[in-house]
């Protein structure tokens, strides 16, 4: 099965989390002043709260499965972003919802969540994210049988990983490439995007560290009847 991002079986980064940024606080002595410190403040309780509900997904997610569990943390983060009007945050607990979905195979709910990830990433112009949502919708494409749209997905995401030079996040799609060729009994491609894999690892200063990701995000076979 192909990797998933941002996420135990990533391909992709089914899903970086966002972690927020807390800046420090000047003193203001108008009261004008201060409402908006307390509003600030507020905003970044607001912040913190579903960046908290973010990593409690994860955590049902990856370390307890519970897949219920993470879905409802990561809606309600989503509400949370979307009130406070964080795009970037809204893109990724919209693909975290997806991943849910996927984790409870529910492959067209975790499409549509994803395409959601994707339409947002790509009106922010988060290169990364558009990456990351381009590969994990290849991968439920994948898991449904669909090796071909799952190819042109993890083509699309491997340009903008080469474009962004996220040399892990290539490596994971050419790994992804690689065994969707398998599935179709096109060796001589997955053979050609092995080579490429090879390229990346001989060019990494840390190749041992690049040999832990691969291993890390090792294809785990859970759907045998693919």
């Amino acid at each position: 099965m192909p990797m998933l991002v941002r996420s135990p079986i990533k391909i992709l980064a089914f899903i970086p989390l966002l972690i927020s940024v807390q800046l420090p606080l000047l003193c203001n002595f108008s009261a004008s002043s201060l409402a908006s410190q307390v509003e600030a403040e507020t905003g970044r309780d607001r912040q913190a709260e579903a960046d908290r509900l973010q990593q409690q997904g994860f955590a049902q997610a990856q370390k307890n499965r519970q897949y219920e569990a993470a879905l409802n943390s990561w809606q309600k983060a989503l509400t949370i972003y979307r009130e406070i009007k964080n795009r970037l945050g809204e893109a990724q607990a919209l693909g975290n919802i997806g991943y849910a979905y996927f984790l409870l195979e529910e492959r067209e709910k975790a499409i549509q969540y994803l395409q959601q990830n994707l339409a947002i990433a790509r009106q922010i112009k988060h290169r990364q994210e558009e990456a990351d949502a381009l590969g994990n919708i290849g991968t439920v494409y994948y898991s449904l049988g669909d090796y071909r749209k799952a190819i042109d997905y993890y083509n699309q995401s491997l340009a903008i990983q080469r474009e962004v030079k996220n040399r892990q996040g290539e490596a994971i799609c050419l790994q992804n490439l690689v065994t969707a060729y398998r599935y179709l009994g096109e060796y001589d491609k997955a053979t050609e995007y092995e080579q490429q894999i090879l390229a990346i690892a001989n060019t990494q200063a840390e190749a041992n560290s690049t040999t832990r990701l691969w291993q890390q995000f090792k294809i785990v076979e859970r759907y045998p009847n693919l």
